[in-house]
């Protein structure tokens, strides 16, 4: 199978923990730019990340201030990651495993370069089964005449 760097998404947003962001600042870089998730970096690496269902676990069910409580808090961390140049499979078998939607995706150097997701997976299997079908049908028609 493919590549993680030929189907993860390059639409990544990251936050410094260095300014302090607080839920709510995490939560309107989602709302801007139409994403689950945010990763946040110290020093420029990922140190964790907060998604849409860690501030609906963590502050409105639990009733906290987002604009208070530090996004730090409810970032979970250390960070499950795949890297770039790692199989799709192995990506879909540590999601599994370790129960997450999304993986942080890696180079060699350890910055992030992109968000490899369920979705992108089911994408990729979509169109191999689509391929598949339209190349069986093919011959199908073929071996028909």
């Amino acid at each position: 199978m493919s590549a993680v760097s030929e189907i993860m998404s390059k639409g990544l947003q990251t936050a410094d923990l260095a300014s302090r962001p607080s839920v709510a600042d995490i939560a309107d870089i989602m709302l801007k730019n139409k994403i689950g998730s945010v990763i946040l970096l110290r020093s420029g690496k990922p140190a964790g990340i907060v998604t849409e269902r860690d501030i609906l676990r963590q502050i409105v069910l639990q009733k906290r201030n987002a604009g208070e409580t530090p996004a730090s808090d409810i970032m979970s961390s250390p960070l499950i990651t795949v890297q770039s140049y790692d199989s799709v499979d192995t990506a879909a078998e540590l999601m599994s495993k370790n129960k997450v939607k999304r993986l942080p995706v890696l180079e060699s150097d350890g910055s992030v370069v992109g968000m490899l997701s369920v979705t992108d997976i089911a994408k990729k299997l979509a169109k191999i089964l689509a391929d598949d079908y339209n190349r069986y049908g093919v011959l199908k028609a073929t071996m028909d005449l």
